[in-house]
């Protein structure tokens, strides 16, 4: 009998806090952003926590120029989509075997008359007999890639399959390393040509290849990231269709060190998420703030922040001077937190107000910084597909408040 596994939905409030899933045995804690909703509904609540899973594998999608550290990343990068694939293959296949062709000296099976055609055949009366007839049995041979093939299914089940409401224990045992497992489906996988074969062995490779442990069969886990708003950044430049990480490269303005006449580059400063439309180029910086659950002014981005923002727009200014340039903040929250029916924000995306900075000097639009929430479920059921609708309504929202100025 399995012990039926515990979940535990954990809201943290840091958004550099350890976000992700961390798995002990029967015991599953799932670390999620304060403005996680969950739902009611256990399927959708579930569905949720997968789309939420999935979204922590971004990290690895980053650009060259956001350096991510090993202790911001924590415990091992999870292939969902390779532990989806492996169990819905059990499910319509059942467990793996290599198929071997195997030859006998009998009437059983079919017969392979090719083979049997080589014998030595017998001459009575005029005619030619054939009397060790042979065939041929598929069989399943109990294989290497077929073991590795239930490990990878157990990995599977024990990481994922509690979403599915599956408990149940693939039997096998670990007899070889990762490294082997690794070498032996390398090898398969270079020997065939069958296309679904190929597929699947692809799949065990990304299982595999990603675990840490000796011990592959380990009920302990850990999947996650201590800086989520880099995943937030990633889900926020993808539905606003920012602009490709090789042409963003030309937006990072970077600082000047002279030092006895020699200059030398300090750091960049890299801005989120540019998108072009026409004649105006908005610049969307991403902030994962406590805004988002609190409806607190004093949680809106600080002042370094603000001044940050306007140097982007310097820069992109000068870069561009017959565009307009458009600052905007956009936060994350849940909108349905009573703290925001409160203030009548209750859509998915919403207008809260503008910053700006006292030592502006020049009269231009980029010096105000036009701040949006927008609904974190929505957001992480949808990143994937940029709705045009969406990024219309931001824009126009945007060129409205600069008319009546």
């Amino acid at each position: 009998m399995i012990a039926q596994n515990e979940v535990e939905l954990i809201h943290v409030k840091e958004s550099n806090r350890f976000i992700g899933i961390k798995i002990n045995n029967s015991k599953i804690e799932v670390h999620v952003p304060q403005i996680f909703h969950k739902n009611v509904d256990e399927k959708v609540y579930h569905r949720d926590l997968l789309k939420f899973l999935k979204s922590l594998s971004l990290v690895t999608a980053m650009s060259e120029d956001i350096q991510i550290s090993d202790n911001e990343l924590v415990g091992e990068m999870w292939p969902i989509e390779s532990y989806l694939w492996m169990i819905n293959d059990f499910f319509e296949n059942g467990y793996y075997f290599n198929r071997e062709k195997k030859y006998y000296h009998d009437n059983k099976g079919k017969i392979d008359w090719k083979r049997t055609l080589r014998t030595t055949p017998i001459y009575s009366n005029g005619n030619i007999i054939y009397d060790k007839l042979i065939t041929s049995r598929v069989s399943a041979s109990d294989d290497k890639i077929a073991q590795i093939y239930k490990i990878c299914l157990s990995i599977s089940l024990k990481r994922i399959g509690w979403i599915y409401n599956l408990n149940f224990k693939v039997d096998v045992q670990q007899h070889m390393s990762n490294q082997i497992m690794i070498y032996n489906i390398q090898k398969e996988l270079e020997s065939t040509f069958d296309d679904v074969k190929r597929l699947r062995f692809r799949h065990m490779l990304k299982v595999i290849r990603d675990i840490k442990r000796d011990n592959a069969l380990s009920n302990k886990s850990t999947f996650g990231i201590t800086n989520y708003y880099y995943v937030v950044e990633r889900m926020i430049d993808k539905i606003f269709k920012g602009i490709s990480a090789k042409q963003l490269k030309v937006y990072n303005p970077y600082g000047w060190w002279e030092v006895e006449g020699k200059k030398t580059k300090a750091s960049l400063l890299r801005p989120d998420t540019i998108y072009e439309q026409n004649d105006n180029i908005y610049i969307i910086d991403s902030k994962m703030y406590k805004y988002g659950y609190t409806a607190k002014k004093s949680d809106l981005p600080q002042t370094s922040s603000i001044l940050k923002q306007i140097a982007y727009g310097d820069f992109v200014k000068k870069m561009h001077p017959g565009k307009n340039v458009r600052n905007v903040f956009i936060i994350p929250y849940d909108k349905e937190l009573n703290e925001f029916k409160l203030l009548n924000k209750s859509k998915v995306l919403e207008y809260i107000g503008k910053a700006s900075g006292e030592w502006n000097v020049n009269d231009v639009e980029h010096n105000s910084i036009y701040t949006y929430v927008i609904d974190y479920m929505y957001l992480l059921m949808n990143y994937n597909n940029p709705n045009n609708t969406l990024i219309d309504e931001l824009c126009s929202s945007i060129e409205e408040y600069i008319s009546k100025k």
